[in-house]
């Protein structure tokens, strides 16, 4: 986490700030906090570089995506980038907030058939469905990379 002091009735919890650590390098950032006169940033990335004296700026960029049916089967980061190398993303016609509430389950399209993921052992006890979202925590270099794969 990074303090940021300036003037800080102009920044609200969430706003997005980009730090300038020179070289024409800039790292993401968002306010998460205040703490006396500073505001408290958690940034997006590495803090490589990030020095006493950096500039901070409040960023324009809304804190939204805008998905399109073009990104099934991308693998895009928290920010909607993407990041499978497979070149920019499309941009749909509706903006969704970062921080938008899910909708209601029962008003979400049902999963498809299941998915042979390679593993029996998965297949047996965690049925995947086409369609189905699911989180995949580990420790390091159990394999999750390679069940991705």
């Amino acid at each position: 986490m990074v303090e940021i002091a300036g003037p800080i009735h102009a920044m609200s919890v969430g706003a997005r700030i980009v730090i300038d650590v020179g070289a024409g390098r800039f790292i993401p950032a968002e306010v998460i906090g205040f703490s006396g006169e500073n505001a408290v940033v958690m940034p997006f990335g590495g803090l490589e570089g990030v020095r006493r004296g950096c500039r901070a700026v409040i960023a324009n960029a809304a804190s939204q995506v805008r998905p399109s049916p073009a990104w099934l089967g991308r693998v895009v980061n928290a920010m909607g980038e993407p990041i499978d190398g497979k070149g920019p993303l499309v941009q749909g016609a509706s903006p969704m907030s970062y921080r938008n509430s899910p909708p209601p389950a029962h008003s979400r399209k049902r999963v498809g058939p299941p998915l042979d993921l390679g593993v029996r052992g998965l297949n047996t006890f965690l049925t995947c469905c086409r369609g189905q979202r699911l989180g995949i925590f580990a420790g390091s270099g159990v394999g999750k990379s390679v069940l991705l794969s």
